[in-house]
């Protein structure tokens, strides 16, 4: 007789990934906070047509939040008012981390 003992049921333990400390925790709430803010006052900005006010949030996105977040906004902007309009924006200058 002969007896086959299962494979034991260890499973690898799921990759963790590092903790984030205080800081990166309130940079996470300080630009998901300014991308909400920012998204508001553009939607607010073209249903008013007001172009230049809604180039002002764009460039803040750029500036004050992060490349995606200006480029999120800008790709919304162009998406009501059209492709046709020109937008100016103003890049941040890359800042090291």
């Amino acid at each position: 007789m002969t007896f086959l003992l299962a494979p034991p049921a260890v499973f690898p333990a799921p990759l963790r990934q590092p903790t984030k400390t205080l800081r990166e925790k309130g940079a996470d709430s300080f630009h998901a906070v300014l991308a909400g803010v920012l998204a508001a006052g553009l939607e607010d900005a073209l249903e008013a047509g007001d172009h230049p006010r809604a180039i002002s949030f764009i460039n803040r996105g750029f500036a004050e939040g992060s490349p995606q977040l200006g480029c999120d906004l800008l790709c919304r902007a162009i998406s009501v008012v059209g492709t046709a309009r020109t937008w100016t924006v103003q890049l941040a200058p890359l800042r090291s981390r």
